[in-house]
């Protein structure tokens, strides 16, 4: 599954890049704009907590 999501991409360089957005100020900033735009939220960190795990599970912490 991963390999289909991140292709060859350095994985240890996706999870830091994913937790890095992992803050909660930063995740309603970015959900008042959609609301506002009558869009769909972008993704919590709740919503992507299995990939951030698999990738840890992959790199062995």
């Amino acid at each position: 599954m991963l390999r289909e999501l991140f292709a060859d991409a350095d994985r240890g360089a996706v999870l830091e890049r994913m937790t890095a957005g992992f803050d909660d100020r930063v995740a309603r900033c970015r959900h008042l704009p959609a609301v506002v735009d009558r869009q769909a939220a972008p993704p919590q960190a709740e919503d992507l907590a299995w990939v951030v795990a698999a990738l840890r599970a992959r790199a062995g912490g």
